[in-house]
């Protein structure tokens, strides 16, 4: 479990599309449908341990490991919505803004690329 966030972002799918003229056909343009791609995912969190750098970390030095990710939202009467991620891997890590003169939680953010979101029913 990679623990609870106080934001994610990017959940979507786009599908491509690509345009054919036909010659002769002037009122329309067909559209053929392509791939399917999807955003990074953004997941941001208070800073609570190392488990995003060592997970980044350990990708730069040539160990990757994708891995199925499930985020789930909870409601109102524990109501869930649940999303699974997958072959998630990490592409950016971003550790916490330091001032003294500030009194705010250090926060870290985990940007994920990955080949698939699919609703959990």
């Amino acid at each position: 479990s990679l623990g609870c966030f106080q934001e994610v972002s990017g959940l979507g799918i786009q599908i491509n599309v690509t345009d054919l003229v036909e010659g002769g056909v002037n009122h329309m343009t067909h559209k053929l449908v392509g791939n399917a791609s999807y955003p990074n995912i953004t997941l941001k969190r208070g800073l609570i341990g190392h488990e995003f750098y060592d997970w980044i970390n350990n990708v730069r030095y040539g160990k990757v490991q994708r891995k199925t990710i499930r985020i789930t939202i909870l409601g109102e009467d524990n109501a869930k919505l649940s999303y699974e991620i997958s072959r998630a891997l990490p592409v950016n890590w971003s550790g916490p803004a330091l001032n003294v003169m500030q009194d705010a939680i250090a926060t870290e953010s985990l940007e994920l690329a990955h080949e698939g979101l699919s609703l959990v029913k």
